[in-house]
């Protein structure tokens, strides 16, 4: 586990010169400040701002959104619910975040500046700020109590991932590298305020292809409840079977113990397939978004990729939105989602995926 970085600056102003006269340096510590260090071609910068009310006009809503992050004992109390023991996830397919550098051998050779998506400094960075907002408009004004992504390349993504979302939200980490072909993680981020985790373990479908792994977390609310919560990025739909997500899924829940309260992920499959029949079997009912009905565009239509199952016995409930950062629709061409690329296209947008708001709450 790893805490988020924290913006505190140091200050320090020389002597000034001048007729042999030398003025002592003034030490001052900052709670404005930025870091810069350069690793190879990548640039990072920090920057710790004050939180608050702020209003922009919004690109990717094409509106006026207003984010405000507070803090104090009310500050997650979800979505006017008035209920403390509300839970707000979030859940993010962020489309291949890939730094600029050569660390993860042959499997982040397209995404270096020489490489087939000429994934320079400029793009990551436009990149990273676009996610961040993603997230920011995802959670609705709140702090999270914990975020889940996929498609990652390692933990110097997250760490620039984190400087570049809403300062107040400071929030652990749970991640490790994966043995996946394509070199992408799952990553969990909780909010040690609001959760303490019991336990924890990364689990690998069973077989042998080299994939990434499921998260599981059991977490302890503050009020001594137990909530057990797996995050998953299941195979594509170019898997060469249809079965390849359901029987994915089967071998991991044989591996939870015990079994989780709650899956959110990419699931790669909606509630028509063998996962989803899968699912209901061992007890779990769909919470797929109510807004929208899907988060992933295909031929003008969206498609149910990404979702939540809870399950039926579990003393928990959930429910789900998909959040419109980067949807566009028109007439001719329905609906599509403003990604990174298209095909080998750039695109500038966050993520060819919606993210998912969940509300978690006790029964």
């Amino acid at each position: 586990m790893k805490r988020g970085t924290l913006g505190i600056g140091w200050f320090s102003l020389g002597h000034l010169g001048g007729l042999g006269l030398a003025l002592a340096g003034l030490l001052v510590i900052g709670v404005f400040a930025v870091e810069r260090r350069v690793i190879g071609a990548a640039e990072r910068r920090v920057s710790g701002l004050a939180s608050g009310f702020r209003t922009r006009w919004d690109d990717d809503f094409g509106q006026s959104v207003g984010y405000y992050f507070g803090r104090g004992p009310h500050a997650n109390i979800i979505l006017g619910s008035g209920r403390e023991d509300s839970l707000l996830f979030v859940w993010w397919n962020v489309q291949n975040l890939f730094d600029t550098l050569p660390n993860s051998g042959e499997r982040d050779r397209d995404f270096l500046p020489e490489g087939m998506y000429r994934w320079n400094s400029l793009r990551y960075y436009s990149k990273l700020y676009a996610v961040g907002r993603g997230l920011a408009a995802a959670a609705g004004g709140h702090i999270p109590d914990a975020i889940g992504v996929c498609e990652i390349e390692n933990a110097d993504v997250l760490d620039d991932l984190e400087r570049r979302w809403p300062p107040a939200w400071r929030l652990w980490r749970l991640h490790r590298d994966s043995p996946d072909q394509r070199g992408i993680d799952v990553a969990v981020w909780y909010n040690p305020e609001r959760l303490r985790v019991d336990s924890v373990a990364w689990i690998h479908p069973e077989g042998n292809h080299p994939t990434r792994e499921a998260l599981w977390i059991r977490f302890k609310t503050p009020s001594g409840k137990t909530l057990t919560w797996l995050w998953a990025h299941l195979p594509s739909q170019r898997a060469p079977s249809p079965e390849s997500r359901s029987r994915a899924i089967q071998t991991i829940l044989k591996q939870c113990s015990p079994m989780p309260d709650g899956i959110t992920g990419d699931l790669n499959e909606g509630l028509d397939g063998p996962l989803a029949s899968e699912l209901r079997r061992q007890n779990f009912a769909s919470r797929y978004p109510s807004n929208y009905p899907g988060t992933y565009a295909y031929r003008g239509r969206l498609e149910a990729l990404d979702g939540v199952w809870i399950q039926k016995s579990a003393p928990w409930n959930a429910s789900s939105q998909a959040i419109p950062f980067g949807l566009q629709k028109s007439p001719s061409a329905g609906y599509q989602v403003k990604g990174s690329f298209q095909g080998t296209r750039y695109r500038g947008g966050a993520s060819d995926h919606l993210p998912l708001r969940i509300v978690v709450a006790a029964k």
